[in-house]
């Protein structure tokens, strides 16, 4: 059943055992996995080819039940040490059938790997108790097609290591031919999910309870790991980011009181004040650069500015973070790209780092983020863009702007808070010329109506409503449409 021997050779390189735990490995996917499951706690959980352990750990940790994992990779060894897991670098095999049997079983992103799966499902299900539930991912074969982008196309393949691609009627079909009797199967964006069991089961689709418990868990988890740890860094790292992603200012600060005096015993940096990165950040392999700052640093930092941001600070204040956070991506990949590789997460961030930027400029009057915007060619960071330029009294530029990049009117496709705010703002550069007045006094006129419409009776009006009402005032009176204005 062997395909791939991770035993032999070098397999744990230089660094990335560090980037790994910290940022690389992908925790949410497998946490939204396991909070479906309606076992109690105190179920028995196998995991099979979890590497460091994310999935077993957050198993025994967020929900209570007792895990036991086999991976053949070195980087097992770590998470078993690093995590106080039940972890064994081995294959999970017939012989040890005798320590279960099983309430569910993970497998994510492994039958790939196998010459001949039905034989690993077959495995699985003599595991498992007669109503455990076996939890698998495996590539989508149906992503295999003409239109798909290039990056996407050789992690998918995966040539050398994927050996089987499962199709959704394939995957259920292995399932049942496993002896599997009640299989689910869905499709998600590259990916096939799986449950399958003997007996009837029940999946959760309470989506905002698991994301609650998962920045607990994240936030917790960081807490309880050894103070200069990776694991640290990685499990408060990802939760001020899932925290800041979700809202949830408490987590957000519970995750920087762990990562602050972290980040300052392990590397000396204070992530209060800090300016600029470590001396030789941006040209230091990935082995040099966990040495001198966390390599989440720019999602940390990134974090940290969009909930700054949402909780009443100015642009000007989150500009130097943001610059900083971006730096720090740029290290990252840098470090990446000398190994011909990439960080899926932080290539991601660069693009919004910088749209907020560029924004951060528009709010102060900055001529250079209309080229900015014009390059990023985004409708929705071009309307916000707008909307800060004529806040910030900057009126050519935001004309410059409107008629370089956005269509007529803010579109329905935008958010309905930033699409109100774009008419507003649009009504109000019209004001700045006798020619649109009218067309200002009919904007204000449009965004009054729909904030009345949308009030549920009995509640007080939006707050932009005000501002709408006395704009439009103004404006049929620049017009000398006096008796219209008074009626308002």
């Amino acid at each position: 059943m062997q395909s791939i021997n991770y035993s032999l050779g070098k397999v744990l390189e230089t660094g990335w055992d560090a980037y790994q735990v910290q940022l690389g490995a992908g925790v949410w996917p497998i946490a939204a996995l396991l909070m479906r499951p309606t076992k109690p706690a105190g179920a028995k959980v196998l995991e099979i080819g979890g590497a460091y352990g994310f999935g077993l750990d957050f198993c025994n940790r967020a929900r209570g039940w007792q895990g036991l994992g086999y991976d053949p990779s070195p980087i097992a060894d770590f998470g078993a040490h690093e995590l106080g897991l039940a972890l064994s670098r081995d294959y999970f095999e017939e012989k040890d059938l005798g320590k279960g049997p099983w309430d569910i079983a993970l497998a994510t992103e492994l039958i790939e790997h196998l010459e001949r799966p039905l034989e690993f499902l077959a495995l699985m299900r003599q595991a498992l108790t007669e109503d455990g539930i076996l939890v698998l991912t495996t590539p989508a074969a149906e992503a295999l097609s003409p239109a798909i982008d290039k990056t996407a196309l050789l992690p998918l393949l995966s040539p050398g290591a994927h050996l089987v691609l499962q199709s959704a009627k394939s995957l259920e079909i292995v399932l049942h031919l496993a002896g599997f009797t009640h299989v689910v199967v869905v499709r998600e964006a590259m990916s096939l999910v799986g449950y399958a069991s003997r007996a009837p089961f029940c999946l959760s689709d309470d989506k905002p309870a698991a994301r609650a418990a998962y920045r607990r868990y994240l936030v917790e988890r960081g807490r309880l790991a050894a103070p200069e740890s990776n694991a640290r860094f990685g499990f408060a790292g990802r939760g001020i980011f899932e925290a800041a992603n979700d809202g949830d200012g408490a987590a957000v600060a519970d995750a920087w009181a762990v990562l602050v005096p972290a980040a300052r015993t392990r590397f000396g940096l204070d992530l209060e004040t800090m300016t600029e990165l470590p001396a030789g950040a941006t040209a230091s392999s990935l082995f040099e650069l966990e040495r001198i700052m966390p390599l989440g640093l720019g999602m940390i930092l990134f974090a940290r500015a969009m909930h700054l941001l949402r909780t009443g600070a100015t642009r000007a204040t989150v500009l130097p973070l943001l610059r900083l956070a971006g730096a720090a991506c740029g290290a990252l990949q840098g470090a990446l790209a000398a190994r011909s590789q990439a960080d899926g997460l932080t290539a991601s961030l660069v693009p919004a780092i910088e749209t907020e930027i560029l924004l951060c400029q528009a709010e102060a009057g900055d001529a250079a983020c209309v080229a900015g915007l014009l390059n990023r060619d985004d409708i929705t960071a071009g309307w916000r863009g707008f909307v800060a330029l004529v806040n910030a009294g900057a009126f050519e530029l935001a004309a410059e702007l409107k008629q370089s990049l956005l269509p007529e009117m803010p579109g329905q496709e935008l958010d309905e808070a930033l699409r109100r705010d774009a008419l507003f703002t649009l009504g109000v550069l019209r004001l700045q010329n006798p020619q649109g007045w009218a067309l200002g006094a009919a904007l204000f006129a449009q965004l009054r109506a729909e904030l009345m419409q949308g009030a549920a009776p009995g509640t007080k009006l939006p707050a932009l409503f005000w501002p709408a009402l006395r704009a439009e005032t103004l404006a049929l009176r620049l017009l000398d449409r006096e008796e219209e204005a008074e009626d308002l």
